[in-house]
């Protein structure tokens, strides 16, 4: 069978809907929302899948599309059924997030998910939430107790909800899925201001070698002045990364 035009933009921009109603009700019922107050940000809409649960679930919803012939299907639609849906031609990595308070509830692409959720925490800064769905082993690796999820932990709990089978999809990827649900803390364990410092902490901590955080942590600041910060933060000794809780990471960064 040739490929049609839509073909080829699906297989470029990794457009892969979710066909599967369950995956849809697993996918809206991950974050709470309200109909009367909540933004809602629908990213990679596609031909509306997401866009169309959102819409009677939402105050607003914000449905951004990169393809011009899914953006073109989605406004008629929005013009006809959806009148709190503004659609949103753009490239998900660019366009702009609201100022005011929101939410996303989004099928990302594959090929861009785990960029799109770091441009997320980094640039939504009225972010309260999201659940968004990923290839499942990105999932797991952002919320684990990796390097990522540390990075962003005094901000926003990471967790991995329910796992989406490829066959929900079409096309039918090569792997699952998983919802990844982001909840902004509140109130935050660090103030904006200490990104920069908490960052280039973490950073030097999983760069160094050892099994344990306090043999790493000496190697990355040295012996006397992780010997400082280990007591202040009362970080047990034999604990490794995965041991590492949010309030103890920000602890270590105000001693820094």
């Amino acid at each position: 069978m040739s490929r049609t035009a839509r073909d080829a933009r699906r297989s470029a921009l990794a457009q892969n809907f979710i066909v599967d109603e369950r995956a849809l009700r697993t996918l809206l019922d991950a974050v709470p929302l309200d109909a009367a107050r909540d933004v809602v940000v629908d990213l990679g809409a596609g031909r509306g899948a997401v866009t169309a649960q959102l819409a009677p679930r939402a105050a607003r919803v914000l449905a951004v599309e990169r393809d011009p012939a899914w953006a073109h299907e989605l406004r008629t639609r929005a013009a006809r059924e959806w009148r709190n849906v503004e659609v949103v031609e753009g490239d998900a990595r660019a366009v702009a997030f609201p100022s005011a308070p929101f939410k996303v509830v989004a099928n990302l692409p594959f090929n861009a998910g785990t960029g799109l959720v770091r441009r997320l925490l980094a640039d939504g800064h009225g972010l309260a939430g999201a659940a968004v769905v990923l290839q499942l082993e990105a999932a797991r690796r952002l919320a684990g107790g990796g390097r990522f999820g540390a990075t962003w932990a005094p901000w926003f709990e990471l967790a991995v909800g329910a796992r989406i089978p490829a066959r929900a999809f079409r096309p039918v990827p090569r792997v699952d899925a998983a919802v990844l649900t982001v909840r902004a803390r509140q109130p935050a364990l660090l103030s904006p201001a200490a990104f920069a410092a908490h960052a280039q902490l973490v950073d030097k901590v999983f760069a160094a070698s050892g099994q344990t955080v306090a043999a790493r942590l000496q190697r990355a600041v040295g012996r006397r002045r992780a010997a400082r910060m280990l007591d202040a933060a009362a970080l047990e000794p034999r604990a490794t990364l995965g041991d590492v809780a949010p309030e103890v990471w920000a602890r270590l960064t105000r001693v820094a």
